[in-house]
């Protein structure tokens, strides 16, 4: 079998949730809260980012087809554009794949890797949607689900509700209540990113949720220095949170570990350096309690599994981050399936990554979501919509 064709796709995005348009706001509108329901956005608050001028986000819809009539599929990132993605799918990383069988997935990966090095200036984690379409067809042409294929663990997985960036402790505590009654036994917070406040965002969503409900706080990173974010973590623990990610950027391995090493609260980190490689340095400096990793941004499902399979041999898990991507987050699905050092799987709420399939991700009763019973990725890619939304194909 060998790859005859990648076709790539940029689409519009229609109807963006509120998690596909945050990542593309400095500041992102406020979301109105009415009964428990998102109903509208509110304007940013005076001297904030003017925001009306950001376009819609878009995807990058790859296909990889087979001398044999099989194909697979991924999705790149295009939050603030696609163009950028597709063309560095097109220009660095197509030519390695053209040709080649795609059974060969470690040896694509590491071809990818080293065309990235020598004068390909590209960012691995537009790798990550043809990595995916390798897997895809491997498990079709098995005839099996692909966490199957992989090797699974388990059927089923519990998720957690993860929030927007809203502005206001109510609103948060209103939304994880809503979670909670959906059957979301997991929340977590997307704070504003100001210390003070999201401790405060914090304490609401605990005083509302009760003392069953896990409960995590993301701050993004933030805005915090090593002082805000060692008096974060001893507020969230004493509020009884799982975790704290990203309370430092990611390259501050220093303060990540001077944290981690301090805190009770289990530190979560390493989204943003996200290549598989980074994750050792995490690992090695204990910078990291929990490493993070998912099918965009750490090099496919290869990558992921790699990242995933070393923090098991450190005793560390690895939390599957959501991609913001309908189709990668099936794919995340079906590798946290396949490993035992994961808790949950990270589900945007209450909207955001449904466009491109048809068959979203939801929980069962129990808070669980269990992957699509079909071979491959398991899940049909709606056409009609990605080519009535299609910008171009190259």
């Amino acid at each position: 079998m060998r790859i005859e064709e990648i076709e790539i796709t940029v689409a519009n995005v229609p109807d963006p949730g509120l998690m596909d348009r945050s990542p593309a706001k400095t500041v992102v509108e406020t979301p109105v809260i009415e009964s428990g329901h998102v109903r509208a956005t509110r304007p940013a608050e005076p001297g904030t980012q003017d925001t009306s001028e950001i376009k819609p986000p878009q995807i990058v819809v790859v296909t990889v087809r087979t001398d044999s009539g099989v194909e697979g599929h991924g999705f790149g990132w295009g939050v603030k554009g696609g163009m950028r993605t597709a063309h560095t799918i097109a220009e660095v990383f197509r030519p390695e794949l053209i040709g080649k069988d795609p059974m060969d997935r470690e040896r694509l990966w590491q071809a990818a890797h080293r065309a990235d090095r020598y004068a390909g200036l590209a960012s691995f984690n537009s790798y990550g949607p043809l990595d995916v379409a390798l897997w895809d067809i491997a498990a079709k042409t098995a005839n099996v689900p692909l966490y199957k294929y992989i090797g699974a663990y388990r059927d089923r997985i519990p998720a957690y509700a993860s929030s927007p960036f809203m502005a206001e402790p109510k609103q948060y505590a209103d939304l994880a209540l809503e979670a909670k009654a959906k059957g979301f036994t997991a929340f977590k917070l997307h704070p504003p990113g100001n210390a003070d406040l999201d401790i405060e965002c914090c304490k609401a969503v605990r005083e509302a949720v009760g003392p069953g409900m896990v409960l995590m706080s993301d701050p993004v990173g933030g805005n915090y220095d090593h002082e805000d974010a060692l008096r974060v973590g001893r507020a969230l623990e004493k509020l009884d949170y799982l975790w704290l990610e990203e309370p430092l950027f990611d390259h501050d391995v220093h303060g990540l570990e001077q944290l981690s090493r301090t805190l009770d609260i289990a530190i979560c980190a390493g989204e943003w350096n996200s290549d598989f490689y980074s994750k050792i340095n995490y690992l090695r400096t204990g910078a990291a309690d929990i490493i993070r990793a998912d099918v965009s941004w750490t090099g496919g499902i290869t990558g992921t599994l790699k990242s995933a399979h070393i923090a098991e041999g450190f005793g560390v898990n690895c939390e599957i981050h959501m991609t913001v991507l309908s189709l990668m987050d099936v794919a995340n699905l079906h590798v946290a399936l396949a490993i035992k050092n994961c808790r949950y799987l990270e589900l945007p709420y209450p909207d955001g990554a449904t466009f491109g399939i048809k068959q979203n991700l939801d929980i069962d009763a129990d808070g669980f979501v269990s992957a699509p019973d079909g071979p491959g990725l398991g899940v049909d890619l709606d056409w009609d919509a990605i080519r009535a939304n299609e910008v171009v194909s190259i």
